[in-house]
């Protein structure tokens, strides 16, 4: 018998509530994943459950209606609007007059563009967000008052953050989605702020630059979207750790690193003709992550970036169109990723701690990679159907000769030119007259990922055979994101076993996935595994 269970008198078993046992703490953790309305109704369980339910510390409200059909948000009607208003504010209420502890509180309101989207008047709508903002700065109020350690807020539109939140001592992480940030006179104290981050914020720049200098306990600052200034400055007393910067600065805008402390750097922001990025020799050496997404940066640029970033470990450069030459000289580099560097030409790594090196473009511009003879690295290809060619293949077999070794290969194929079904393979070694780079690279394993795209017979056909040319693997794994992967496992299997003992490639024997081809259908995703022997 279980031991949790008691027989009664009447031969009835009793289970015992183990549940109800937990302290309030737990019980707290374990309704956090709930949303506002889900958590509220556990207050019919037990007048413990009711209990929980009001004094949870963890306050989320989500001030929107969803419709049934989908799933946009849209501003509730007024009776609804009024009694969640209504509900909301008791709740906050009680917490200030019982003065219960909040340790979370997330207020999400709708957009602008789901507000406009409402049936809504502008007279209205106006009058909504007037009493909105006054509720607001209330419970914030409360929750500063009450110790809160994070708040989330996604404002209602132009809703203005009040000054009390910046003088939270017990805050340490704040999220501002969609809000206004003035200038305050008033003192700063977030003593204990440690991540910072701002989405489509308006805030003016002598406001942002003075949160930054006077939170020393800064670790994380994510600025996203926002506007309202054009120089971010981090200055030497700052301990940031991570800094975030996408799309958010005007074409003169400039940034100035003053701080030694950065390990994680990433710029996002397409609209610079130029490097925005200014500091002083030295600096960024205990910097391990570079990624920037910048389509002015360059090679004088980065190669002074480079030769600062002695700790560097991960470089990640997407759109950086005018880069032309990339050449990296580091021991403890482990990562270079490349997506869309169209202008690149030359790619010279010298890493012998390299354990990846990541390419998303097209293999016609692929740059000429020449990675040192002591790396050992796992390449991944990104790219579509039709730049996958004997070039192609050729260019990737140069590439995998100057590696000491290569455990796995991993090519993504996405769809070309928006076409479901794709015959763009090609693979013919002629094509390569004399050149001659030496025999197949063997490898562990070569993983292939296919994203809702049906390969046609031949394609099939070049791929393996510019694979096998390319590359021998142990283990070949598909990974199918198709409504009908059968029939694709059916083409793959069938052109694997023509090529067992076929004269071209020395493939003696395979053995195939006990999953049934046949049997596969509408899923989304599959995954299977071919094991070779050569």
């Amino acid at each position: 018998m279980n031991p949790d269970c008691k027989e009664t008198v009447s031969g009835q078993l009793n289970t015992l509530d183990r549940f109800s046992d937990l302290p309030d703490f737990i019980v707290h953790h374990i309704i956090s994943f709930l949303d506002t309305r889900e958590a509220y109704r556990t207050c019919i369980l037990s007048k413990r459950w009711a209990h929980i339910s009001a004094t949870n510390p963890i306050i989320v409200f989500h001030f929107y209606c969803k419709n049934e059909n989908s799933s946009a948000r849209h501003w509730p009607s007024k009776e609804v609007s009024a009694r969640l208003l209504g509900y909301i504010d008791s709740r906050m209420q009680r917490y200030a007059k019982d003065n219960l502890r909040v340790r979370t509180l997330r207020l999400v309101f709708p957009n602008s563009n789901e507000v406009f989207s409402c049936d809504v008047d502008q007279i209205e709508l106006s009058s909504k967000l007037e009493e909105f903002s006054c509720k607001v700065d209330e419970w914030i109020r409360i929750a500063v008052r009450n110790q809160v350690a994070r708040l989330d807020l996604h404002g209602p539109l132009k809703y203005q953050l009040p000054d009390i939140s910046l003088s939270a001592k017990s805050l340490t992480q704040l999220n501002c989605f969609k809000v206004k940030i003035p200038y305050y006179n008033g003192a700063i104290n977030l003593a204990s702020l440690q991540t910072l981050g701002l989405l489509g914020v308006d805030v003016e720049e002598r406001m942002l630059n003075h949160i930054i200098s006077l939170c020393l306990l800064l670790k994380c600052l994510l600025v996203n979207n926002c506007s309202g200034f054009k120089t971010v400055v981090i200055p030497c007393c700052s301990q940031l750790k991570e800094l975030t910067l996408r799309n958010t600065l005007p074409k003169d805008g400039t940034i100035i690193l003053e701080i030694s402390s950065l390990v994680c750097f990433k710029f996002s922001d397409l609209a610079f003709d130029r490097w925005p990025v200014m500091s002083k020799p030295g600096l960024l050496r205990n910097l391990t992550v570079l990624d920037i997404y910048c389509s002015g940066i360059t090679d004088g640029d980065l190669g002074k970036l480079l030769l600062e970033l002695a700790s560097l470990e991960t470089l990640l450069l997407y759109n950086c169109r005018k880069l032309t030459t990339i050449k990296v000289l580091s021991i403890r580099l482990k990562v270079i990723g490349l997506e869309i560097c169209g202008g690149l030409v030359d790619v010279i790594v010298d890493a012998p701690s390299l354990t990846k090196f990541v390419y998303k473009g097209t293999f016609r511009l692929c740059p000429a990679i020449t990675i040192s003879s002591q790396a050992s690295c796992d390449i991944s290809v990104h790219t579509t159907p039709n730049y996958l060619d004997t070039q192609g293949f050729f260019k990737m077999q140069k590439l995998m000769t100057g590696l000491r070794s290569c455990h796995a290969v991993e090519i993504s194929l996405t769809n070309s030119l928006h076409q479901f079904a794709c015959d763009a393979i090609k693979f013919n070694e002629e094509e390569l007259g004399d050149v001659n780079l030496g025999p197949p690279r063997n490898i562990t394993e070569l993983k292939l990922t296919l994203y809702y795209l049906k390969l046609s017979r031949s394609s099939v056909s070049a791929f393996l055979n510019g694979i096998f040319w390319t590359c021998r693997p142990d283990i070949i794994s598909f990974r199918f994101y198709l409504e009908d992967p059968g029939l694709m496992m059916q083409l793959f299997t069938s052109e694997l076993e023509d090529m067992v003992n076929c004269w071209k490639h020395p493939l003696k024997r395979i053995e195939f996935p006990d999953a049934n081809c046949s049997n596969i259908h509408e899923s989304e995703k599959v995954e299977v595994q071919w094991r070779l022997h050569w």
